[in-house]
This record gives C-alpha cells, sequence and structure tokens, in this order.
C-alpha cells in the first residue's frame, strides 16, 4: 500500500477566492500568495491519486488564526474524508498557541479526525516556548491514542 503522508485540501470558498483569506493569516499569504500556487479539492487529490498509484493520503487543512476559518477547514477535510472514507485520512490542523487550539483538536478527534497535523511554526522557531504551547495538542493526541 502507498500512502502519502502530507497533503492539503482547500474548500472551494478558499480556492476560488484566496485573497479573501489573507489579512491576518501570514502564514498563509507566505504559501499561497501567488495566484500560481495550487491548492486542490478533494475531488482532484483523489484523481492524482489514482493517476500517481497513491492508495491513502494523509490530508489536512491549513492553520488558521481566524478560529472560524480553522473550524471550517478543518470540517472539510472532516466530510471529504467521510466522501472518501477508504483514500482519504483526515488530520486537524491547528496553529500552535492559539488559545483554542486544544479544545478544537479535541472536537475534531471527536468527530472523527485520525490525528493532528501539520504543526507548522512558519513565523517561529520549535523552541521552548512553541513546546510548551503544545502541551495541551500533545495530551488530547495521547487520549485519544492518535499520531
Amino acid at each position: 500500500m502507498i500512502v502519502d503522508i502530507h497533503t492539503h485540501i482547500f474548500p472551494d470558498k478558499i480556492r476560488k477566492h484566496r485573497e479573501a483569506f489573507f489579512e491576518g493569516e501570514d502564514a498563509f499569504c507566505l504559501l499561497y500568495g501567488s495566484p500560481k500556487a495550487k491548492m486542490v479539492g478533494p475531488e482532484a487529490l483523489v484523481e492524482a491519486m489514482d493517476e500517481q498509484g497513491v492508495d491513502r493520503s494523509v490530508t489536512f487543512g491549513f492553520p488558521w488564526n481566524d478560529m472560524n476559518t480553522m473550524r471550517m477547514h478543518n470540517d472539510h477535510v472532516l466530510e471529504a474524508a467521510a466522501r472518501f472514507p477508504d483514500r482519504l485520512l483526515p488530520f486537524c490542523c491547528v496553529p500552535i498557541g492559539h488559545p483554542e487550539s486544544t479544545s478544537e483538536v479535541q472536537r475534531c478527534l471527536r468527530a472523527g479526525a485520525k490525528g493532528v497535523g501539520e504543526l507548522a511554526c512558519y513565523k517561529s522557531r520549535m523552541d521552548n516556548q512553541a513546546l510548551d504551547a503544545l502541551t495541551g495538542i500533545m495530551k488530547c493526541a495521547l487520549e485519544f491514542d492518535v499520531p
């Protein structure tokens, strides 16, 4: 079995209007500010998997600062995995240090997420402060026995 362990999918709303999500989202602007930066939905991901002989993909959203966008994107990943249960493994994506990250991880894991990630430090280092901020998230992962 071939598993791609790092893929991202985006809702239509974000793919079609990415610029509407730039404000307050420096990391998103850094990675997806260019119209040439490719973003795909679940159907396109599964199609690419078929073309490349990939059986399953771990898929994420994005670690948004805006809680509503974060929830919407995590819900999209969970819904996509429900549509393609034999192909997509949904992971919950949250920003390190956000005050609501731990509760969002709990919500997603209860809703069927298979793990937590991507945990990115786009504007900082993985230092002791970042590690301390991850404590609640890691406790959730341990409690639910997920990566």
